[in-house]
């Protein structure tokens, strides 16, 4: 809970004021000023004291204004508790009477809780069925309107209600919720494990995890969950949080920390083999002219000083890319001078490269040497990607808000299936032989620095589509 789940929460108790002022359930706040000194920061509804008279504390009265210590005594350790910040039930009997009480934390933004809220009701013992029903009732009015996303289970994990924001979350509505099993949204191995985890929750422990869940209409989220013990009597809570959003950006913070060390690094290391690497190039050429000897192993020499040349030229990009020279340019002439500069590779391979680029493009704010690179990978990969006969299609069109510059490159080749789109653009991970690892991971970080977006969709068997989305100035 957090602070505007209390304003909201406060509102609608006081909407219900005057009908529940009557009703046999007493709903009230409570802070604490130290252990066993409670006082109330609001009450609505009936409350009675020890000898059933009808009072109405205002705020700032304290339990001890009403009750005796010893009855207090008996309320503190579940007091404490919910000051802790776990969600509490007593039942206190009085004789013929029995105080049932259910106790609710509200924590702030530091997540310290700043008050309990409850219900609680009087009744006889044999009236404490049929109340028990209207607590229940009363219970679902209010937790109908939380901002948390709350499920009741029964001890077999069967759903017995939900609230709104529940449904909410799941895209379901109560009729479809309400009687089935709640592992049922978990799949594989996934339902073992939460009905081992459900066993510790009906032993009083508090669970907490996550899991998958596929709405219906094909949207996936994250969802993290927590369940406790009778909230109700009977009944188990489970609260709902969709983290998916938390995830991405959890994702995206960890790929460009992987960026910005390979950057820090990759200047200092290009600079000192580059270095030693043209003299031992030198050499070999000057063995060369020299003998015909050994002419094979020194051509393999060659080609191999030449591929650690282009892993350098790439680290350099890299490193650079955070002071790139930005002017106003001509995205197609940069898509028309790197089609022109990869058609020969396409044509030995027997690739079209269909071209559909949208008439009076605007210029845009961009480092065209930096942009034609990303073109470069994206093309070059598509085309090896490819087989022999395929083609590939390049698209440029204005984003339909104006926003951004979209360019499109697909392939309709080998695609990628899910395990290694999760690690494309990391450092040095590549799917060819001959590949560095190293050209998605640049244009990834050149992109960003032109405050750019690189959207990647790929099926396995069918294809690879990169979209590229540059803002417009």
């Amino acid at each position: 809970m957090n602070k505007q789940y209390e304003e909201v929460e406060i509102k609608r108790i006081a909407e219900f004021h005057h009908s529940l002022n009557h009703c046999p359930i007493h709903l009230f706040g409570l802070r604490r000023d130290a252990e066993g000194d409670y006082k109330f920061t609001y009450s609505v509804g009936s409350m009675l004291d020890e000898l059933g008279v009808s009072i109405k504390p205002s705020p700032g009265t304290s339990l001890h204004d009403l009750y005796a210590k010893e009855l207090i005594e008996k309320w503190t350790d579940s007091l404490e508790k919910a000051f802790s910040g776990m969600t509490q039930t007593a039942n206190i009997n009085l004789g013929v009477r029995s105080i049932h009480t259910t106790i609710y934390p509200v924590t702030g933004n530091t997540q310290d809780v700043l008050e309990v809220v409850g219900t609680s009701y009087i009744a006889t013992n044999r009236e404490t069925e049929h109340t028990d029903a209207q607590s229940l009732k009363k219970f679902k009015q209010l937790f109908n309107h939380a901002l948390e996303a709350i499920v009741l289970c029964r001890s077999n994990m069967e759903i017995a209600e939900v609230n709104d924001r529940a449904c909410q979350l799941l895209q379901l509505s109560k009729e479809e919720l309400v009687g089935i099993g709640a592992d049922q949204f978990f799949v594989g191995s996934g339902k073992e494990v939460i009905r081992k985890k459900w066993k510790e929750v009906l032993n009083g422990k508090k669970i907490e995890g996550e899991f998958r869940y596929k709405t219906p209409d094909g949207l996936v989220k994250e969802i993290e969950y927590s369940c406790e013990k009778d909230v109700v009597d009977d009944l188990h809570v489970t609260v709902l949080k969709d983290v998916t959003d938390q995830k991405l950006t959890e994702q995206k913070l960890l790929k460009a920390e992987a960026l910005n060390v390979v950057g820090e690094l990759a200047a200092g290391v290009a600079h000192e083999i580059r270095n030693p690497l043209t003299s031992l190039k030198g050499f070999v050429q000057l063995i060369q002219n020299q003998t015909d000897e050994f002419d094979q192993y020194l051509t393999i020499i060659l080609t191999e000083v030449d591929r650690i040349e282009h892993i350098i030229k790439e680290f350099l990009v890299l490193s650079k890319s955070n002071s790139q020279n930005f002017v106003m340019s001509c995205v197609t002439d940069i898509i028309n001078d790197t089609v022109d500069l990869l058609n020969t590779q396409a044509i030995m391979k027997n690739i079209e490269i269909k071209k559909e680029l949208e008439n009076q493009i605007p210029l845009i704010f961009c480092d065209p040497l930096q942009l034609k690179q990303v073109f470069i990978n994206f093309l070059k990969n598509a085309i090896e990607a490819s087989a022999v006969g395929d083609c590939v299609e390049i698209n440029m069109k204005v984003s339909q808000n104006k926003e951004f510059l979209q360019v499109q490159i697909r392939d309709y080749g080998c695609g990628m299936d899910e395990t290694v789109m999760k690690k494309i653009g990391k450092p040095f991970f590549t799917t060819k032989d001959e590949g560095t690892g190293l050209g998605l991971m640049v244009s990834t970080n050149i992109i960003k620095h032109h405050n750019g977006r690189l959207d990647v969709k790929s099926k396995k068997g069918k294809g690879t589509m990169f979209t590229i989305n540059i803002p417009i100035q």
